[in-house]
């Protein structure tokens, strides 16, 4: 395909058109290099000498566009991600409340069961009660051998 090129001292492409205008050079622009020279018009040379264009040869492979594509994706990633870590903080906040709320209730249980074995006749009758009562329900044999020596001693005296 042929354009028509402006360049400046060392060759390199100032300006391009698809029509032959005055003051602009005729040059041939190989099929496999249009779509760089339509983003890259600046990066190529004119060689005055062969009177030929030159690829650089070092152009990115990605357009642009794709890469302002990719940007702005990624930006969109990089929202969600820092929302969903907002999210996930205020949960881990809300749930160490809980865990410190559940926690005291504890240690206040634990208190109180610490105050009623450090005094078992204070309130806690039932308890101490039912402890008396089932110490003796074991050794009924043994009370009873000396229920039976009380009477023998009475009837002695």
């Amino acid at each position: 395909m042929f354009i028509y090129i402006t360049f400046d001292s060392n060759g390199f492409i100032t300006d391009y058109k698809k029509v032959e205008t005055d003051g602009y050079t005729k040059v041939f622009v190989l099929d496999s290099w249009i779509n760089q020279f339509a983003q890259y018009p600046d990066k190529f040379r004119y060689d005055a000498t062969n009177q030929k264009l030159l690829n650089p040869g070092n152009l990115p492979s990605v357009s642009l566009n794709q890469v302002s594509t990719d940007v702005t994706t990624l930006q969109t990633q990089l929202q969600s991600l820092q929302s969903t870590g907002t999210q996930t903080d205020s949960q881990l906040g809300d749930l160490v409340s809980n865990i410190s709320l559940v926690q005291g209730k504890i240690l206040g249980q634990l208190q109180e069961i610490k105050t009623k074995i450090a005094t078992p006749n204070n309130n806690n009758n039932t308890t101490s009660s039912t402890a008396t009562t089932t110490a003796p329900a074991t050794n009924t044999a043994t009370n009873t051998t000396d229920t039976k020596t009380q009477s023998t001693e009475t009837t002695v005296k």
